[in-house]
């Protein structure tokens, strides 16, 4: 199995697995972890749409060395999640004024 695949698999089956583990509970938790686990939901449903999008062009279309096919439709489902829980953990604090 190639690291192309186990990085696919991990992100079809992996990610979805942990939201659904983290989500348990999720309103007793603190209101960063609640931004870290909808970061990373928000970020794996827009990499379900770019994978999906990647996946509707015809074989014809495709090269032998076609990087970004491969980024976009494999890459994106384990990177997309990892970036939206890092935004969430670092973004949303206002203050009143």
């Amino acid at each position: 199995m190639s690291a192309g695949m186990v990085v696919f698999l991990t992100g079809l089956f992996g990610v979805p697995i942990a939201l659904l583990v983290s989500g348990n509970r999720i309103r007793r938790r603190s209101k960063r972890a609640r931004r870290v686990f909808w970061g990373a939901v928000i970020g794996h449903c827009v990499a379900a749409c770019v994978a999906l999008g990647f996946g509707l062009f015809p074989p014809e279309a495709w090269t032998a060395d076609d990087a970004l096919r491969g980024l976009g439709g494999f890459g994106s489902l384990l990177a997309f999640p990892v970036v939206g829980a890092a935004l969430g953990m670092t973004g949303g604090r206002r203050t009143s004024s």
